[in-house]
């Protein structure tokens, strides 16, 4: 009993915090946001939209969406990021990005619950919308989101049309 008690310690204290970002943050966050989806994501998109995708997330228009109506949640380990959530309008969740050595350790879901929790506390219906990517699409279905569409393309971007109804609400 006593190892597994400490390894339970352990893992609580050594888990990454979770805080709300601020427009301060928006260097960090778009250098995050755009090396994760160079990795993972653009490489199936055409070149002249990769450059399109990850300059939609530059310092800058990073810095307006956390000017804007969007709630960014920003999770740190040992001073760095280790993961980003944002939701746009109470709604649509823009942002889920986990770093490589947070995979699968149940941050993405840390991160989803508190976007999740403060939305339905902020007068969220219980639906909420996503555009994942091909990449993320099984993440977001073991989180509970179902396809809402065929995969779709704009501008050489691809992405995944899904949705959630959150547990206790109706469509």
């Amino acid at each position: 009993m006593r190892v597994s008690t400490r390894a339970a310690v352990e893992k609580y204290v050594n888990s990454p915090s979770i805080r709300r970002g601020t427009v301060g943050d928006a260097p960090q966050v778009s250098e995050f946001i755009c090396g994760l989806s160079a990795e993972f994501i653009v490489e199936e998109f055409v070149v002249e939209a990769r450059a399109r995708f990850l300059g939609d997330h530059s310092e800058a228009k990073v810095k307006e969406r956390l000017a804007g109506d969007f709630r960014f949640y920003i999770s740190e380990h040992d001073e760095s990021i280790a993961g980003i959530a944002a939701i746009r309008s109470n709604v649509h969740l823009f942002y889920l990005f986990v770093g490589t050595a947070h995979q699968r350790t149940g941050l993405a879901r840390r991160l989803w619950s508190q976007v999740m929790a403060d939305s339905l506390a902020l007068g969220n219906s219980g639906r909420f919308t996503v555009n994942a990517s091909n990449y993320a699409v099984p993440a977001y279905e073991r989180l509970g989101f179902r396809r809402a569409e065929p995969t779709r393309e704009t501008g050489g971007v691809l992405y995944n049309p899904m949705e959630l109804v959150a547990p206790g609400y109706r469509r």
